[in-house]
């Protein structure tokens, strides 16, 4: 038997990592190694073909819809959008004072906002990596400004831990990444993983646990001043007589397990939610707007389709006008594009095949909510300097003075607005005496309700 020690792949060695520390681990051993790597968009759309003519529907007009609208019009094809609202857009819109919207139940709500604030009931947020929409923005005109996703002042609560009193993400942040990362060093030193990595892959990983972790030369996590530079200072640094800083004291990672707040620092980590992020000043609906100010002319609104029938000779679509809706129309196209939601188009009669049609019907849809207040001042960062960002708390929101920006609820049970997450519109603070669930803090610049 060979006396060799086995080495695996970097791909396990990675794997390790994850499963040991979580994804932003992995994430900055990945970088540590040289695998970290970034897919990109790579331009304007350049369709080809002689379209002679020819004529396309596109049902919805969303992003998607006016998208493909816009490119197909530049190549030259003749182009129909039939849009069920009065507005385009479709989920990308914002709802300010004044705005009214009737669910789908028939229930009426009116936006009693002051002027300047509003909602994103649908999508609020651009992430870097979006960057066909980001492009568009560019090209379209829309004024972007940057979206606060992670900040380390926000709050982390558990009711039943650290006595009720919530803890700033950076202390919850920095300590646990510090202490796992003291314990998979010592790991490391005593020979523990010598059959799972190289040498030379120790080594660099030995230097990011020390980087990653805020680790002394000892490789020990501490109060001292590499870990303050972390997750901040007793005392800060400063001037005069009095200048020496105090390194805050780490909280204990049996603590920090025990709160399980930990969990709540995997959503800054997930690609979906990873900084930079973007939002259009004034809204997502302005992104809406600049598409209809380039393809506008050619989309009819208040268009509800009732069904879709193709054959060798191309689209036919039944609809009403909503102002009219009397009397069916019809229009018809060479070709059709469907952005119609499949929970919709589900319901509807059109010409596809059983395999289609099983496929549109299967796919799920799951409810959800979106709530959004006002309050006589910005609290969150007057007593709290929380300036965007997501706090988070168990609480259940039915407990006093809750103060919830934007809650969301995604389920398929019966729903109940409690513990998950609030949005402080970019600012939340007060959790240490009561509060809803996840809190987005709006910042200074930001003119969200």
């Amino acid at each position: 038997m060979s006396n060799e020690r086995a080495t695996v792949s970097r791909r396990d060695l990675l794997s390790l990592i994850g499963a040991v520390s979580g994804s932003a681990a992995m994430y900055h051993a990945m970088t540590s190694l040289g695998f970290a790597s970034d897919s990109g968009y790579k331009g304007p759309i350049k369709l080809d073909g002689d379209p002679k003519g020819a004529s396309v529907l596109i049902l919805g007009a969303g992003l998607a819809g006016m998208t493909a609208a816009l490119e197909l019009r530049k190549a030259g094809y003749n182009v129909q959008i039939l849009e069920f609202n009065s507005r385009a857009g479709g989920r990308n819109w914002t709802l300010r004072g004044g705005d009214t919207f009737t669910e789908l139940g028939g229930f009426k709500q009116t936006c009693e906002f002051e002027q300047g604030l509003y909602i994103n009931p649908g999508p609020w947020r651009i992430p870097y990596h979006h960057r066909a929409l980001l492009d568009y923005c560019k090209r379209l005109g829309v004024t972007l400004e940057p979206f606060i996703q992670l900040n380390h002042n926000a709050l982390l609560h558990a009711s039943r831990a650290f006595a009720g009193v919530p803890q700033r993400i950076r202390d919850i942040k920095t300590d646990f990444q510090g202490q796992i990362s003291e314990l998979l060093a010592k790991a490391t030193q005593q020979g523990k993983l010598d059959e799972a990595v190289s040498k030379e892959d120790r080594e660099i990983l030995m230097l990011a646990l020390k980087s990653w972790g805020a680790l002394d030369g000892n490789y020990a996590y501490k109060a001292n001043l590499i870990s303050a530079d972390f997750r901040g200072y007793a005392k800060d640094p400063g001037g005069g007589l009095n200048a020496v800083p105090i390194p805050g004291e780490p909280i204990d990672l049996s603590d920090i397990l025990k709160s399980r707040l930990w969990r709540y620092l995997q959503t800054f980590a997930l690609h979906a939610f990873q900084t930079t992020m973007f939002q259009p000043v004034g809204g997502m609906d302005m992104i809406g707007k600049a598409f209809a100010r380039e393809v506008g002319n050619v989309i009819r609104y208040d268009a509800k389709v009732t069904r879709i029938q193709q054959d060798d000779r191309g689209v036919t679509v039944t609809y009403t006008d909503l102002k009219a809706p009397a009397t069916p129309q019809q229009a018809k196209a060479d070709w059709c594009v469907c952005t119609i939601p499949l929970s919709i188009l589900s319901q509807l009669p059109i010409d596809v095949g059983d395999r289609m049609k099983a496929a549109i019907d299967a796919v799920p849809y799951t409810p959800s909510v979106k709530i959004g207040l006002q309050f006589k001042r910005r609290f969150w960062e007057e007593d709290e300097a929380i300036y965007g960002g997501i706090s988070y708390t168990d609480l259940a929101s039915t407990t006093p003075a809750g103060a919830c920006f934007w809650a969301h609820i995604f389920s398929t049970a019966p729903m109940r607005m409690n513990s998950h997450r609030c949005h402080q519109p970019n600012g939340w603070p007060g959790l240490s005496k009561s509060a809803p669930a996840f809190i987005r803090n709006t910042g200074p610049n930001t003119r969200t309700a």
